[in-house]
């Protein structure tokens, strides 16, 4: 925990020498006689720290902080404090102490200098200052808490309260921050308007160079086309008159060669048609003696005859493929029901062998052999009863061998084991040696991936370090924009709401001013109409209600230039029936004859005349003349009674007394009709400000808007790319876990492998050794096995053992038959079964087959009988077609070879009189069409001879070759140049260079309203952090403030903002409710109870931003004994967190301190430190 280690005090105030003071951590308490000088050691602390001015120590200048009796003896003075702290707990400090010191000079002439040292080293008050702010001192942090104060917080105003939690929530940073941008914005509006004054000068140039550049563009073009369509119209005329020179030559020539071919072919078809003439004369006749007619029935009828007997094929074809089908299928199911049949036979004659033949010859034989079997049993019996001494001899060689076999047959197994152990090692070794090397390349590889995934994996984890930090600040940034917009939208309501309120009332008083006649008549663009009589004029306000109730209705009459505009007016009203209005004409209106009232002017009460109380335009005399004509205003009722009757009288309470006696008044009246005073169109500045302020916040919402859908889109991209990078990376980290894993498993493997070799190794050894004894052994039990087994087999070829052991055989042979009778028989039995099965499925299938035989069957007799009656009608119509087509084959024999060769020669007779009629017309066309094209082709020579072409020749586009279209252009185009003359062709270039600045302009305009836009966002983003900043402050100590309260006064209390929805704009009230009272504010509390709720708020402000020290002097003046204890426990508590300096004089606070300094004046000059109680 850093604290102040020591403080030096040398000719500072009441301190006459130097004076060092060691201090040390917790709770000390510095006491002494009073005017000993215990504060000044406080004073001392604000003066080397810079943490107050001279008259925070309370010195009216700094030269008043030098010791008096050390100035007064010397000609220039000196004053110094060091304060040092201890930052040995500091993570970055190299040096355990850090040494504060501040040394003033003052000179003889009362001038001085003060210079701050920091390690001995001179500082600015600024570079002290943001040192102090590492250790968590701030000038307006209260780490040093002076006599006045706790009465200083007690007697501000709420606003000064206020000003408190904005110094500690940083506010007046984000003020000169919105400060330094306003005055940025004040340069860019001086840029813009300055821009907006050239762009509009260039504006206007432009329009009028636009003007000159439109006629002169267009003068331009039409010359340029003219000259062009020129050129065009000669190289088309000459490129016309070559092509249709061209064309005329080519025409003559075809000409020609057409006229000798037509020649040719009339001449050859003269011949052939008469010759034709004369065969088709002759066919004719032949044709008409043979029968034509008769001809073309008996085709027709032939026809008719012969698609009827198709349809009946085709159905008799289907019917007979239906009947095959049917029959095959009939056939087919047949054969299965016979198949079925044969099976079923099958099945039964089996089945009667099964059960009559097989089945019980196999049950007699099994009984044959198992009484077979007893008889040989009852055999071996006897026998082995007989033979009882071989059997015993038997035992015991049996035994003897069997215990050789039990030495023999370990030590065999062992050297099978042994032998099959050692090959199965060599081999393993063998096989184990090269997985070790390919596991130790593997764990070398896998070191060096596993060591580049580690630094991926830093290097990832740097990067998302990164992008959260971006992430965060994007999502600050996105957060405060929304604040922002959120607040300036609930500040566009309450201004549009504001507005809209202004502009209703101004709404209500132009209505005032006149009906709704009046008004249509005012708005209009009339001539000639000066107004309202009400806004013509105006009054002292003293007068104004006597004259308005004496004007009347007459206010709201419009006043004109004269009669005309008068007239105008009411065809106006007539005309959108709007109502009625009284017109005054300037040059029609009389006003009244005045009445005397010369006994009037020495009368009690009496003013003047109305009229002479107006002040207006001296046009509009007669006017107000004619509005109020001879009326008197008087004081009140009771004088004006005394005329009653004589003079229209009003009084300045509004009482009305006519010359007929009518007296009218009573209570003010409402007075929302017309007034006098002229009420300008113009808007108010409070409701242009409110216009203006909309506007900027509808810019700075559209702004903002940006920016939030720009801070979006950047949140989603840096969410995207950290999401795939954590991805990346949680990827890595699980692919070096593996790796670890993997490595882990490998380094076991290879621990695990050479144990097995060296251990593999060991055992070949061993077994090497084991064997060789093993081959020394084996053969001798294996010669004692053999002897004695010689020795088993001479005794069981002795004649008894051979009978009992065929005997043995042969029970063994018969047990064997007799069980696989059995078994025949069993199985023999499960056939039976079998077969009964198989019987029932087949008849199944037999049924079914049946029932579909006899449905076939239906279907062939439905079908045969359809054949035989298509077979009828087929024979009665082959009968009617052979009858048909023999006497069609007699006719055509007679009629066809001749009308075939009548049709053709008539055909061909048509066609060559035709060519011949064609020919003769062309011959004729094409002789007269020959001359013109001579003439013509001689005229076209002369004209290519005279054309002169352009050159170089215009390049003219398809479709624009027509000749007359071209001079009919040209011609109108003369006429439109000759009409825009004359004109000023400079305007083309002046034109350009003035929209290019202007341009220049426009978007320099463009680029300063969007910095200006920015720069008013960003005074929005500053207030927006500004009020949080406020507003988390405020929660913090208020919150802090309900605590502490509670703790030192058994009460509650909390702080109260005079304006919550803008705290800025009022004060801070502390609230507090002592026990056993009911809640008081601070200034109705007692001096006790103003005294802890102050220091409970100094405790709030001091816990919400915590300093390594705090200095209290003698804060608990006011308080009584029990309230000290109070104050001093929670200082004590306090003091686990924070050094603690406490000048006391009271006892409670002395008990509960850690240390006690002692302070008294030495001689009643200097103080000086008597003691230190530790």
């Amino acid at each position: 925990m850093v604290y102040i280690k020591r403080v030096e005090l040398s000719h500072f105030k009441s301190f006459g020498g130097t004076t060092a003071i060691p201090l040390l951590p917790g709770f000390t308490v510095v006491s002494g006689p009073n005017g000993s000088g215990k504060s000044n050691i406080l004073d001392a602390l604000l003066f080397c720290l810079g943490l107050a001015t001279s008259k925070g120590m309370r010195a009216e200048r700094l030269p008043d902080l030098v010791n008096h009796t050390y100035s007064s003896q010397r000609g220039s003075a000196e004053a110094s404090v060091s304060v040092t702290f201890d930052i040995s707990d500091l993570p970055d400090a190299t040096d355990s102490e850090w040494t504060v010191s501040r040394r003033l000079k003052v000179s003889k002439g009362g001038n001085y200098t003060s210079t701050y040292y920091i390690n001995g080293e001179t500082s600015t008050v600024t570079e002290l200052h943001e040192q102090l702010n590492r250790l968590r001192i701030y000038p307006e942090g209260y780490n040093v808490v002076l006599q006045g104060d706790v009465t200083r917080i007690i007697t501000m105003n709420p606003k000064e309260r206020r000003e408190i939690i904005d110094e500690l929530a940083g506010v007046a940073e984000f003020d000169r921050k919105i400060e330094k941008t306003k005055e940025n914005i004040e340069s860019v509006k001086e840029r813009e308007e300055r821009c907006q004054i050239i762009a509009g000068e260039l504006e206007r140039s432009l329009e009028r160079l636009a003007l000159d550049r439109v006629k002169a563009e267009k003068y331009q073009k039409l010359k340029a086309r003219v000259q062009e369509l020129q050129q065009r119209e000669i190289v088309v005329q000459w490129r016309a008159l070559q092509t249709k020179l061209q064309q005329v030559q080519t025409q003559i020539r075809e000409g020609e060669a057409e006229s000798e071919r037509l020649t040719a072919q009339s001449t050859d078809l003269t011949a052939r048609i008469g010759q034709t003439g004369r065969e088709l004369e002759d066919l004719n006749r032949q044709v008409k003696a043979l029968g034509e007619e008769e001809h073309l029935s008996l085709t027709s009828r032939l026809a008719t005859q012969q698609a009827k007997r198709q349809q009946l094929q085709q159905r008799r074809t289907e019917l007979e493929t239906l009947d095959r089908d049917y029959r095959a299928r009939l056939d087919r199911i047949s054969a299965e029901i016979e198949g079925y049949h044969r099976e079923l036979e099958r099945i039964e004659s089996e089945k009667t062998r099964l059960e009559t033949e097989i089945l019980p010859n196999l049950t007699q034989e099994c009984q044959n052999g198992r009484s077979e079997l007893e008889t040989e049993r009852e055999r071996a019996n006897s026998l082995a009863e007989a033979s009882e001494a071989w059997v015993q001899e038997q035992t015991e060689l049996s035994r003897e061998i069997a215990a050789i076999q039990e030495k023999l047959n370990p030590l065999q197994t062992e050297r099978a084991r042994l032998t099959e152990r050692f090959d199965r090692l060599q081999t393993s070794i063998a096989e184990q040696k090269p997985r070790l090397a390919q596991v130790e390349e593997e764990i070398s590889t896998k070191s060096v991936e596993s060591q580049d995934l580690l630094q991926k994996i830093a290097l990832s984890e740097t990067e998302i370090q990164g992008l959260a930090e971006k992430l965060a600040i994007a999502e600050q940034n996105r957060l405060i924009g929304q604040d922002t917009g959120k607040r300036l939208l609930k500040e566009q309501r309450d201004k549009q709401r504001e507005l809209d309120k202004l502009e209703a009332t101004k709404q209500a008083q132009q209505e005032a001013q006149g009906t709704y006649a009046t008004q249509v008549l005012l708005q209009s663009d009339l001539p000639g109409i000066c107004g309202l009589v009400a806004g013509l004029g105006e009054v002292e306000p003293r007068f104004q209600l006597a004259l308005e109730i004496a004007a009347g209705g007459r206010l709201g009459h419009v006043v004109v230039e004269d009669d005309s505009v008068a007239a105008a007016g009411i065809a106006l009203l007539k005309q959108r029936r709007v109502g009625r209005a009284t017109f005054l004409p300037l040059n029609k209106i009389r006003p009244p004859r005045p009445q005397d009232i010369s006994s009037l002017r020495f009368a009690r009460g009496y003013l003047d005349l109305a009229v002479n109380l107006v002040r207006c335009d001296r046009r509009y005399d007669d006017i107000f003349a004619y509005i109020f004509g001879s009326t008197v205003v008087f004081e009140d009722i009771d004088l004006a009674r005394s005329y009653l009757g004589q003079y229209r009288i009003v009084t300045l309470e509004g009482e009305l007394l006519e010359m007929s006696g009518a007296m009218t008044g009573g209570s003010q009246p409402n007075r929302s009709g017309l007034r006098f005073g002229r009420i300008s169109g113009k808007e108010s500045s409070e409701v242009e400000t409110l216009r203006e302020r909309l506007a900027e916040i509808d810019r700075i919402l559209v702004r903002n808007d940006e920016k939030l859908n720009d801070a979006t889109t950047r949140i989603s991209q840096l969410t995207a790319t950290l999401t795939e990078t954590r991805q990346t990376h949680r990827e890595n980290q699980l692919h070096q876990q593996q790796l670890e894993k993997d490595l882990q498993r490998l380094i076991q493997e290879r621990d695990e492998l050479t144990r097995q070799i060296t251990s593999g190794e060991t055992e070949i050894v061993t077994a090497r050794e084991r064997l060789d004894i093993l081959a020394i052994e084996i053969p001798e039990l294996e010669t004692r096995l053999q002897g004695e087994q010689q020795k088993l087999q001479q005794l069981e070829q002795s004649r008894t053992h051979s009978e009992w052991q065929q005997l043995q055989s042969a029970i063994r042979a018969r047990e064997a038959v007799l069980q696989e009778k059995e078994n025949t028989r069993d199985r023999v039995r499960e056939q039976g079964k079998d077969l009964q099965n198989q019987k029932q499925r087949i008849e199944e299938k037999i049924t079914d087959s049946r029932g579909r035989v006899a449905e076939i069957q239906r279907s062939l007799d439905e079908g045969g009988q359809q054949q035989s009656e298509l077979g009828t009608e087929i024979e009665t119509l082959d009968r009617s077609l052979a009858e048909t087509n023999t006497a069609l084959q007699q006719l055509s024999a007679r009629l066809g070879e001749t009308k075939q060769q009548r049709d053709r020669l008539e055909a061909d007779f048509r066609s060559l009189q035709n060519q011949q009629q064609q020919i003769t017309w062309q011959a004729e066309k094409l002789l007269v069409t020959q001359q013109e094209r001579q003439q013509l082709l001689t005229e076209l020579q002369t004209r290519i001879q005279q054309t002169e072409l352009p050159d170089p020749l215009p390049e003219i586009p398809e479709g624009e070759t027509d000749i007359e279209q071209i001079q009919n252009e040209i011609r109108q185009l003369q006429k439109k140049i000759e009409a825009l003359e004359p004109v000023n062709m400079l305007a083309l270039e002046e034109y350009e260079k003035t929209k290019e600045r202007l341009d220049e302009l426009s978007e320099k305009l463009t680029t300063l309203e969007a910095e200006r836009t920015e720069l008013l966002l960003r005074i929005e983003n500053f207030t927006t952090l500004r009020f949080n900043a406020f507003k988390e402050a405020f929660d913090a100590v208020n919150e802090n403030f309900k605590s502490i309260f509670a703790t030192l006064s058994d009460g509650d209390g909390y702080l109260q903002l005079e304006n919550e929805e803008d705290p800025f704009s009022g004060g801070l009230n502390l609230i507090a409710h002592p026990k056993g009272k009911p809640v008081q504010r601070l200034s109705s509390m007692s001096g006790g109870e103003k005294s802890l709720t102050a220091l409970s708020f100094i405790f709030s402000l001091q816990r919400y931003r915590p300093s390594p020290f705090y200095a209290f002097d003698e804060v608990d003046m006011f308080l009584d004994g029990a309230n000290v204890e109070k104050l001093s426990k929670m200082i004590q508590k306090q003091a686990q967190q924070a050094q603690f300096i406490v000048v006391s004089l009271r006892r409670p606070m002395i008990e509960a301190s850690e240390r006690t300094i002692g302070v008294t004046q030495a001689r009643g000059t200097h103080t000086q430190v008597l003691g230190i109680k530790v």
